[in-house]
């Protein structure tokens, strides 16, 4: 928690709310079926706004580090975001690989025997809080890396603040001629 006197230089940057804030837009985000394609650049995209958003609200210049911190938990957040809108969601992505499967079973003769068993389709509504807990830890590790990128981005272009500066003394006249 930042001191009421602490200099400008003392005062450590909050990152929880602006990665809250930008965790659940790319969450949302990646989590939408179809536009989910581009997830790695939501979350990307999330973690820099959330640098914009402590940049904003940070008064001291920023450094690699405070991006780096804010991207992690941008993505973590987005991955539980995403988990949690990817559960309703789920038998709109089930049809779209069931049919990405049925253009596949055309070339089944020429794909490798293990292939055969990894294109069976699962029970419809075969969810298992296993299943979800490790598809959000896997998420949340891929999107904290892909986070820490965005945030390092995002505080290079907006982390740059000049601070007040205390004046500088006059200098001594100068030999120099008139």
């Amino acid at each position: 928690m930042n001191e009421p006197g602490a200099s400008i230089t003392d005062r450590k940057p909050e990152y929880l709310v602006p990665a809250l804030i930008a965790g659940a837009v790319s969450g949302v985000l990646s989590g939408i079926p179809l536009v989910n394609c581009l997830c790695c650049l939501w979350i990307i995209g999330g973690a820099i706004l959330a640098s914009f958003l402590l940049a904003k609200n940070t008064l001291g210049p920023l450094t690699a580090g405070d991006g780096a911190i804010v991207g992690a938990l941008t993505g973590i957040a987005a991955a539980v975001v995403d988990s949690l809108i990817s559960i309703p969601l789920r038998p709109v992505n089930e049809a779209f690989l069931r049919r990405i499967t049925e253009s596949l079973t055309q070339f089944r003769s020429q794909m490798p025997s293990w292939w055969q068993n990894w294109m069976q389709p699962e029970a419809p509504g075969h969810l298992t809080i296993a299943r979800v807990l490790f598809s959000l830890f896997f998420s949340a590790a891929i999107f904290a890396v892909v986070g820490v990128l965005g945030g390092v981005i995002g505080v290079s272009i907006f982390g740059r603040k000049k601070t007040a500066a205390s004046p500088q003394p006059p200098q001594g006249p100068t030999d120099a001629p008139v």
